[in-house]
């Protein structure tokens, strides 16, 4: 019997839904779960905790590796056997490309197959990502002190020790650029980094955004309304980055995990950064939600859109939840005869108005609420509706639709669902539920829309079959 602390030898068979490699002990068989394994692997890994029917490990070494393991190109990714601190952003890295498509299609498989009970579901390969490197459009980095120096980079794995970086290598170079420029700031200006364990400390975190242009907005995230030698430092950003657009502050006094508070001040230039998406111009406050990759955001919505109205159909009604900024509304706008998107953040509701009428699409509403508490806007909206003349866009967050926006879906206005994922497990959770009450699932897409890492985003299209 294995205990805590054993080294054990473990073969990988596949990724797992959490980014881990599931794997077994060899000639025992008991699961385990490795971080930073590949399918294929054999691991020497000592056993962490160990819990019913399955064992969680920590890689040691590579003893042969799978025929998708590659070199990370990373230095602050995770190597077995250093005792260096790992970077916790990027935990695909050690996957080819190709390594890393196939597995988020394997995941999603292995999700309608063994959550949602769904067999002879046809899951496409993945769509990859136009852009493998320096994609993101976000980055929120956190500050704080390391050695007595000023650190500033991402969290190492299930913890707040901050890793510095002086790239990244999934962010644009100009967010790269800033961040190290805020950070030796940091300590010319005499600026007290943000210490949790104390609640104590000024800056608390650099929040960067970027669009396809090459334009920034920066925000600076602080523990409280003062602004030291604020005069130097706009004069320093400035003088260093043209492109940077506008500077704004956010004001976190809570002692929290949350990132960002409810204050905002603008320092200085524009408050909104425009980006450009397929034919789309959309305009956004700072913390509305954008995805974080614009060319493959783009490559997504246009496949939702191609699952929503197939045949040429184009519906009396499409209704986004879950909107944001209004961008899948806007974007399947012109194929439908009126589109309705429901949000609960209310200046995401204004920008999506505003986008609407800087795309000229007049026939799209938006409404302010909770998708849970707007369900009476819908009830309304399909009712009057002959059945089969409308279709409805989900992008809930990771836990998925509850309970009562699913059987808002039963109205029989509604002929079509496209559902965008973030979390293939509670995807496959909502697509059985949906398949017991007229609906079926026709196929599913994963889309690598963070590639380096194990996040999936898939959209899947349901059609009306019953009642």
């Amino acid at each position: 019997m294995e205990s805590a602390g054993d080294i054990v030898e473990v073969r990988i068979e596949r990724m797992a839904p959490e980014g881990q490699g599931l794997g077994r002990i060899e000639r025992v068989g008991r699961v385990v779960f490795v971080r930073y394994a590949a399918p294929g692997d054999r691991l020497r890994v000592r056993l962490e905790s160990l819990h019913p029917g399955y064992a969680v490990g920590r890689l040691l070494e590579v003893l042969e590796p799978g025929t998708d393991r590659v070199e990370p190109p990373c230095p602050l990714h995770f190597k077995p056997g250093s005792r260096s601190l790992p970077c916790g952003g990027c935990d695909w890295q050690q996957l080819s490309a190709h390594g890393r498509l196939k597995a988020k299609r394997a995941v999603v498989q292995d999700c309608l197959r063994r959550i949602g009970r769904l067999d002879g579901v046809a899951v496409e390969e993945t769509l990859p990502s136009p852009k493998e490197e320096r994609y993101r459009n976000k980055v929120i980095i956190p500050f704080g002190r390391t050695g007595g120096k000023v650190s500033a980079g991402f969290y190492a794995p299930g913890s707040h020790e901050i890793v510095n970086f002086s790239d990244c290598l999934v962010q644009p170079e100009l967010s790269v650029r800033i961040a190290l420029k805020v950070k030796a700031l940091c300590a010319e200006l005499g600026w007290e980094p943000y210490d949790a364990a104390g609640h104590r400390g000024w800056l608390r975190h650099l929040f960067v955004r970027t669009n396809e242009e090459g334009r920034a907005l920066l925000v600076l995230v602080t523990q409280d309304e003062s602004f030291p030698m604020r005069g130097k430092f706009l004069s320093a950003i400035r003088s260093s980055f043209p492109e940077v657009s506008g500077i704004l502050r956010n004001i976190q006094p809570h002692r929290t995990s949350v990132v960002l508070g409810k204050a905002w001040e603008s320092v200085w230039g524009e408050t909104e950064l425009e980006e450009r998406l397929g034919p789309l111009r959309l305009r956004a406050c700072p913390e509305a939600f954008l995805q974080v990759n614009t060319p493959a955001s783009a490559a997504l919505y246009g496949l939702v859109s191609d699952m929503l109205f197939a045949g040429g159909w184009r519906p009396r009604l499409a209704v986004d939840l879950y909107c944001g900024v209004g961008a899948i509304a806007l974007w399947i706008s012109a194929r439908a005869e009126r589109v309705l998107g429901i949000e609960e953040n209310r200046r995401a509701v204004e920008d999506a108005r505003r986008n609407a009428r800087l795309n000229g699409a007049a026939n799209a509403e938006f409404a302010a609420g909770r998708v849970e508490t707007a369900l009476g806007v819908l009830r309304r909206e399909l009712e009057p509706l002959p059945p089969g003349s409308a279709c409805a866009v989900l992008d809930p967050p990771r836990a998925g639709c509850s309970v009562p926006v699913l059987k808002s879906l039963r109205s029989s206005a509604l002929r079509r669902i496209a559902y965008i994922s973030c979390n293939p497990a509670t995807f496959a959770r909502d697509a059985s539920r949906l398949s017991k009450s007229g609906w079926k699932l026709l196929s599913v897409r994963p889309v690598d829309l963070f590639p380096q890492t194990s996040h999936i985003e898939s959209a899947g299209v349901f059609e009306r079959i019953g009642p």
